[in-house]
């Protein structure tokens, strides 16, 4: 069976039945070493089995938003930088960002000390002793687990998994929106991910049948109170993806604390907002959470609008990223001699669709040459690929690539410009210098 065919019929298996109601909004996070916060585990724990069953759902109009998390220790951003690699750049230093650029991931699993850091609030410095995880909402039985029991109740997988910030590229669009100043070829990583499945903690608490969309609730907080906390809600459909996963280890160790220390969600092929950090709760809901993080940022025109145009009344959120393609090597501005051959290499991904093409133009894109791929890995990792080209003669050489999709989406010359400079996926150029012989 083909990898498409595979992967739509994993599809159809893994499809829930959507439902248009109301939504409601959870009521507790936990916080470090046990700590309680506005409803902590341990008043959860000790809820009757009366009121976990009784009706909790409330209409948009009388929720109320989730209480921030309780201030506590944060990791400093020279504790959290002196163990990433010298190649990445820090952007922002509240909220802490920083990247490395195309050239500096070439590996075929990205190292830790090399992932992208993409902060909306502080570093909290948890500890998975007393850390718990708490399962509400639409669900049959309310579900609260330490660290431990959550790694003892429920099989552990690995799976290597897109990661990618929904402005990863920003600073190639023209005019340039506000936001993150993401380097051209940075915020994006392919680490491998190790965790629960989160469909199998969804199936111990028991799904209701008016589910819609499930919500992660991070730990993080911001310098001021009144900061809103960070909340992300993803379709049921996507929750109970395979590979949609409660992840406590990245490469094979334990989450570094900046990239969501002891649990986060991991949502591959989506933006990385969908993959909350310092994941303390889990609510499932019968419509979209209504939040900061949903309604007012990571969103795009649900229709073009011209460049430097205002943001519609008319949205969508981000999701899946579209397909994309990178050159890893030769770096940019690298020496090659003339007549000599060089390898292009690089990297290609399509959110929830997998890869059919890469292509390579060395004259400005007059003509393509198809590059080879590498055998398919897991489902949302990216694929390799790779050309041998030559260089004729002395002088610049430009060097493009370009990717195509299972949907034959093809990846665009200059990305649709919106607002907030989301999905940034145009052809990769590379250019290098041919020396005489």
């Amino acid at each position: 069976m083909s990898d498409e065919k595979k992967q739509d019929r994993e599809k159809q298996e893994e499809s829930a039945e959507q439902h248009t109601v109301t939504r409601r909004t959870f009521i507790g996070t936990a916080g470090r070493l046990g700590a309680i916060l506005a409803v902590g585990s341990t008043a959860l724990s000790l809820e009757s089995a009366a009121q976990t069953s009784a009706p909790a759902v409330t209409t948009a109009q009388t929720s109320t938003p989730p209480p921030p998390p309780l201030r506590g220790p944060v990791v400093p951003n020279t504790e959290v930088m002196a163990g990433k690699d010298p190649v990445m750049k820090v952007l922002t230093e509240r909220p802490l960002t920083a990247n490395a650029t195309a050239e500096n991931l070439n590996d075929a699993v990205t190292p830790t000390n090399r992932l992208f850091i993409r902060n909306n609030l502080l570093t909290p410095d948890l500890q998975a002793a007393g850390h718990t995880l708490t399962v509400k909402g639409l669900v049959e039985k309310q579900l609260v687990l330490t660290f431990e029991e959550l790694k003892k109740t429920f099989p552990a997988v690995t799976v290597q998994g897109m990661l990618e910030c929904a402005g990863s590229g920003r600073t190639s669009f023209v005019p340039l929106p506000k936001g993150t100043p993401w380097s051209p070829t940075g915020g994006y990583g392919c680490p491998k991910w190790t965790g629960a499945r989160l469909r199998d903690i969804l199936k111990a608490a028991g799904v209701k049948k008016e589910a819609v969309h499930v919500a992660f609730f991070g730990a993080d907080f911001g310098e001021l109170p009144t900061a809103p906390p960070v909340v992300r809600s993803i379709p049921l459909s996507k929750a109970m993806d395979r590979n949609t996963l409660v992840a406590w280890e990245m490469n094979g160790e334990p989450i570094p604390k900046v990239h969501g220390f002891p649990l986060r969600a991991l949502v591959p092929g989506w933006v990385g907002s969908a993959s909350i950090k310092w994941l303390v709760g889990i609510e499932v809901l019968d419509a979209p959470f209504k939040g900061t993080f949903m309604d007012d940022s990571y969103r795009v025109p649900a229709h073009p609008v011209s460049p430097g145009e205002k943001m519609p009344k008319e949205t969508v959120s981000t999701e899946a990223w579209p397909v994309k393609s990178v050159i890893t090597a030769p770096a940019p501005g690298a020496k090659v001699t003339a007549g000599s051959m060089f390898t292009v290499e690089g990297k290609a991904w399509a959110g929830e669709n997998s890869i059919a093409k890469v292509e390579i133009s060395v004259d400005e894109g007059a003509t393509w040459k198809r590059a080879a791929l590498a055998r398919p890995g897991d489902k949302y990792a990216w694929r390799m690929f790779s050309l041998p080209v030559t260089a004729d003669r002395p002088g610049y050489l430009t060097i493009l690539a370009r990717a195509t999709d299972s949907r034959g989406n093809v990846q665009p010359i200059v990305s649709t410009w919106n607002p907030l400079g989301y999905f940034w996926n145009g052809i990769h150029r590379v250019g290098v210098i041919v020396e005489k012989a």
